[in-house]
């Protein structure tokens, strides 16, 4: 008996062998080239992965939407952990939470699918989970209840945000992204158009509920199915692209000529980037507002420009820009509603000391931008629509091109959210689509670098595009960008430095008089203003002995005025102060891309990516433990565009009008600027643009449109 079991033992070893060896032999996976798809922070992620039997032996990330100096920059990082990790539990990339989840979700898709696995959703657990996830904002974080019944996310409550203190477009993602989740039951549901970073991180707040309630985001991806039919919608004298400040105006003073006008937005509110402004420049206003104020000099003011530029090639729209700021704000003030209240200097000339206007917020409220006028801009369109039955306009609808018939532009084409097709015909076409600071390659073609921004990001040149497609012409393409902010490059919005610790950080950052190093390892010229600094970031270089002295001593009291205009994060802290937990606060800095710890001036140049030579003679020769603190310029817009006349026609190369194509705002502010310099210094001025502009080019389209 006891032989017969020890054969039965071996031979049961034996079988146990030959399953492994055939397990071995098979391998893991499939052979083959797999796809998974996730939404990432600008739009879907895709991971392919390529394999054997046993392993990944390629990998492609695509993620054209992620931003070029977060989401983008990590993918490259990504992939190699990929290969490295051999499955998807990689470690991600701080700061670029978003995207590291997509591709995390979407690899497991791409990885499932290698080895045979069918994913189904695992069933949650009922209840109620309190979760927190980054915005926004960078004064706090998000921070919601969200509610799982029957398997499906039953609710989702908001228990604090700080994302209103720092901009007003973030209300449209709490409005519109949380019913969307929980009617499409999945985290494919795209984001709200211009407010992307607050659904991705209401988005956030969804995934990790379900990761407590005991499920896997990844299984939550499901396709949000998009609709496939076109509506044309015709007989209109004026069509605007674009309703942010200057698209606003142009309606409103095409419609208040007695033109049919259709408006179409790419964001889910109205106002676009006007609505982060405190307001326009002004001169010779003759608003009862204005009845005690002297204003700047004209005639100083139209000089001081036209020598600026060094042209006078468009003195006839410099000249409204000046004359007829005032004429213009208020005739919409008068018509439309419009309130301002209170002056302010300009920057450029101290003894224009009534330059410069502020909008009057709703209610009193405020946010770090400066008053809340989104209630302007809607009462605005909703006046100039009423003014005409016909006239119309659409949120979150996107153009995509000009619509002809022949070589003459009948219309616009352009895409719902739901993916509903408009052809919109109309006689005239105004571009108000808010510049190019969207289109990473626009930039970096005219600007060299992609700088930090503040700005609406679904700005991406699409007018401009379209009025070169049309036959049209740029003017000063590579004005400099709008930059008057500082910070660190890559916010730290999460709790894992205080209020207080990311202040000191700032402070290393953005304290003058210390040494400062541009890109190129030369000495920082203390006279450049933001938007001439090369590369749009310098940096501040510290000894280990000043690191050591900051932890015993403290700061200076050059230190103590060293905070980011609009864009501190709430903390503080006391000159001549030991700073204890100064090491904690630079490991975490090195972990988000801000701090370079180097062990030479070599080590410090190779990260740099600077000439090791002009370097060392910039920091004295000196070899030593390196500290680099980065401080980038914050743009929050583009200058040059297309070339207009004074009636906001946009120009061939031989200066022959496109009689019924127009570009106003960010989209033609070129003409108003010059190449090799920041954009007008003095304060007010986009702002303004956006009236004379507005005025200018909605009065000539209906003109032409109601003559046809």
């Amino acid at each position: 008996m006891k032989k017969v079991l020890c054969l039965l033992m071996s031979a049961m070893m034996a079988l146990s062998l030959s399953a492994c060896t055939k397990e071995n032999a098979e391998g893991i996976y499939t052979p083959g080239t797999y796809t998974g798809e996730a939404q990432g922070f600008g739009g879907t992620v895709s991971v392919t992965v390529t394999t054997d039997a046993d392993s990944i032996t390629e990998v492609t990330i695509e993620g054209s939407d992620e931003t070029p100096n977060i989401g983008g920059a990590a993918l490259e990082t990504l992939i190699e952990q990929i290969k490295t990790a051999q499955n998807s539990e990689i470690d991600g990339v701080s700061g670029a939470t978003m995207t590291s989840n997509a591709v995390k979700a979407a690899l497991k898709q791409a990885l499932d699918q290698a080895m045979g696995v069918v994913s189904e959703q695992t069933a949650l657990n009922d209840g109620t989970y309190s979760v927190k996830s980054t915005g926004y904002s960078w004064t706090g974080m998000i921070s919601a209840d969200v509610t799982i019944k029957d398997n499906k996310i039953s609710a989702i409550t908001i228990t604090e945000e700080h994302e209103s203190e720092t901009g007003e477009i973030a209300q449209t993602a709490f409005d519109l992204m949380i019913d969307r989740l929980i009617e499409n039951q999945s985290l494919a549901t795209d984001t709200i158009s211009g407010a992307t970073t607050t659904s991705n991180a209401i988005r956030d707040l969804v995934s990790q509920a379900i990761v407590l309630a005991g499920g896997d985001p990844a299984q939550w991806q499901k396709a949000v199915e998009k609709k496939s039919d076109t509506v044309k919608l015709e007989g209109y004298d004026v069509i605007v692209v674009g309703l942010g400040g200057s698209g606003i105006l142009s309606y409103c003073a095409a419609a208040d000529t007695g033109a049919n006008v259709f408006g179409i937005e790419k964001a889910a509110k109205l106002g676009g980037q006007s609505a982060t402004t405190t307001g326009p420049m002004v001169i010779n206003s003759k608003s009862a507002v204005y009845e005690d104020v002297t204003f700047a000099n004209p005639d100083d003011v139209y000089n001081t420009w036209i020598d600026y530029v060094e042209s006078d090639a468009k003195a006839d729209i410099i000249h409204e820009a000046v004359y007829n700021s005032g004429t213009y704000l208020d005739y919409y003030m008068e018509n439309f509603g419009f309130e301002f209240a209170g002056m302010i200097m300009s920057f450029a000339k101290p003894e224009w000391s009534q330059f410069w206007t502020r909008y009057v917020g709703e209610d009193g409220k405020a946010n770090i931008f400066g008053p809340q006028k989104t209630n302007q801009f809607d009462r605005a369109m909703e006046k100039a629509a009423a003014l005409n039955d016909k006239n119309g306009y659409q949120l979150e609808t996107t153009a995509e091109e000009l619509l002809y018939d022949g070589d003459k532009i009948v219309g616009v084409k352009a895409v719902g959210y739901d993916g509903t097709t408009y052809e919109i015909y109309g006689d005239s076409v105004i571009l108000a689509t808010g510049g190019y600071i969207g289109d990473a390659k626009m930039v970096e073609e005219n600007w060299g670098t992609m700088p930090n921004t503040v700005a609406a990001t679904i700005n991406d040149g699409a007018g401009i595009k379209m009025g070169q497609a049309a036959g049209g012409t740029t003017y000063m393409m590579a004005v400099a960008p709008m930059i008057h902010i500082l910070q660190v490059p890559n916010m730290i919005k999460n709790d894992d430095l205080s209020a207080d610790q990311k202040a000191v950080l700032s402070a290393l950052a953005l304290v003058k008089g210390e040494k400062a190093v541009t890109i190129h390892g030369e000495d920082l010229d203390p006279t450049l203003t933001e938007a001439m600094i090369p590369g749009y970031k310098y940096y501040n270089v510290y000894t280990e002995d000043q690191i050591n002295e900051f932890k015993t001593v403290g700061f200076s009291e050059n230190f103590g005025s060293a905070t980011s205009m609009f864009m501190g994060q709430g903390g503080s802290f006391t000159v001549d102060t030991p700073i204890a937990d100064l090491d904690t606060i630079l490991e975490v800095g090195m972990q988000y891309n801000n701090v370079l710890k180097a062990s030479s001036v070599s080590d410090l140049a190779a990260q740099i990516g600077c000439d090791e030579a002009v370097l060392s003679a910039t920091l004295g020769g000196n070899e030593t433990t390196y500290y680099a603190v980065i401080c980038s310029g914050y743009t929050y817009g583009t200058v040059g565009g297309l070339d207009v006349d004074v009636n906001m026609n946009v120009l061939r190369a031989d200066g022959t009008p496109i009689e019924n194509l127009f570009a106003v705002g960010t989209d033609s502010m070129g003409v108003e600027n010059i190449e090799g310099k920041p954009y007008t210094p003095w304060g007010g001025q986009a702002q303004s643009w956006t009236f004379v502009s507005g005025y200018l080019g909605g009065h000539a389209a209906a003109e032409y449109g109601l003559t046809k």
